[in-house]
C-alpha cells in the first residue's frame, strides 16, 4: 500500500511504518528498489527495506520510534492511500513525473468520470 505525502511523494506503508524511496530502479532487470524509514533523516531511524519486483526483503526492521498509524489513518480518511503492486508502476511513476502518484490517481478518476 502506498501513501501520497504532503509534498506529493510516494511512501510505502508496511506494519504501520512509512518508507521513502527515490524510485530509482536498479539491477539487471531494473526491478530493485531501496526504501528507508521516513524518520531516517530527522530521527536517525535505520530501518530499511528492499523490493525486487513485488517481493519485499527487510534489511533492517529495527525502528527507534513508534509507528505512523495516525498519519496512515489520516491519509486513508483523506483518500490518499493507493493499493497498487510494485510491478504495476508505470514508466511515469518510475520517473516521478509531477513528483507524485496523486497526478496518476487524478488522471484515473478523470478517465472513469468521462466514461
Amino acid at each position: 500500500m502506498f501513501l501520497i505525502s504532503r509534498k506529493g511523494g510516494t511512501l510505502l506503508t508496511i506494519n504501520n511504518f512509512l518508507y521513502r524511496s527515490n524510485l530509482k530502479f536498479f539491477g539487471k532487470n531494473n526491478n530493485i528498489l531501496y526504501w528507508e524509514c521516513v524518520q531516517n533523516r530527522s530521527g536517525k531511524c535505520r530501518s530499511r527495506l528492499k523490493t525486487i519486483g513485488d517481493d519485499l526483503y527487510v534489511t533492517n526492521d529495527v525502528h527507534n520510534h513508534v509507528g505512523d498509524s495516525k498519519r496512515i489513518e489520516a491519509a486513508k480518511t483523506a483518500g490518499m492511500l493507493i493499493h497498487k503492486k510494485l510491478s504495476s508502476l508505470t514508466a511515469a511513476d518510475r520517473m516521478q513525473v509531477h513528483g507524485s502518484w496523486k497526478m496518476e490517481a487524478e488522471l484515473n478518476l478523470n478517465h472513469f468520470s468521462t466514461m
